[in-house]
């Protein structure tokens, strides 16, 4: 009896922590740390998570030298980072990104693996337009500069740019058009929300009889390793929300 009893104030204080800590995550300002905060920076570009299809050109309207590829950007999630990740297939010159905040206030940092297979690392700065610029941290040949542009929920534009080591000038690689699979989604929050994110939730997923939804896989793991964790934490976000 002692027992269950220990257990069961265990739990609670353990539920309240879980709680308490998701919301002081969401309350965090700027350089603060954890996946929620992570989350929070990099929701503004959350809309590219799903597969695309790209058609790519070293010059738009230009059709000689055109290419095809396939990007899906999925969220990759532990319980300490969050990040959103892309793998691209038959690119012509990316394979795969990843793109996390930095350690300033709306800086980004993405790490990229190019086509041949080495690794390169751009770094910049939400200045508030649409489109976000990130450029290698030092100087080289090939890609030096990307330019990541989602339109809406069914478009997205990536420019790729070398530079000119003798005078720094950038020019144009290419650019890829991209088109969201499958069935357009509706401008606006519509549908079912994820309950990681607050993406537009495209996958169910189940815990004790109820239904919840996620947008990718990486949120669908990261439910499926906690859900009881997930749950707390957004009911604390939707608690945080009703004050404001």
């Amino acid at each position: 009896m002692r027992g269950s009893l220990i257990r069961s104030v265990f739990g609670s204080l353990l539920g309240l922590l879980t709680l308490c800590g998701a919301a002081f995550a969401l309350e965090a300002g700027p350089g603060a740390h954890g996946r929620t905060a992570d989350q929070a920076a990099l929701k503004p570009f959350g809309a590219v998570v799903g597969k695309w299809r790209g058609s790519g050109q070293p010059e738009r309207g230009k059709t000689k030298g055109a290419w095809r590829e396939q990007a899906e950007w999925v969220w990759k999630l532990t319980p300490q980072t969050a990040a959103l990740e892309a793998k691209i297939a038959s690119g012509k010159y990316l394979k795969d990104l990843e793109l996390r905040p930095g350690s300033k206030p709306k800086s980004f940092v993405l790490k990229a693996t190019l086509a041949d297979g080495s690794t390169r690392t751009f770094q910049g700065t939400d200045e508030g337009k649409k489109a976000l610029v990130l450029s290698a941290d030092r100087p080289g040949n090939g890609v030096r500069r990307l330019t990541l542009t989602p339109l809406h929920d069914t478009r997205l534009l990536l420019k790729l740019e070398g530079q000119d080591p003798s005078n720094k000038v950038y020019y144009q690689l290419g650019e890829v058009g991209y088109t969201r699979e499958g069935v357009a989604f509706a401008s606006g929050e519509t549908g079912p929300i994820c309950i990681v994110t607050e993406g537009k939730g495209s996958m169910p997923v189940q815990y004790k009889g109820k239904t919840y939804h996620v947008c990718c896989s990486g949120c669908r793991d990261l439910f499926n390793e906690d859900p009881e964790a997930v749950i707390a934490e957004a009911a604390a976000r939707d608690k945080a929300k009703s004050k404001k």
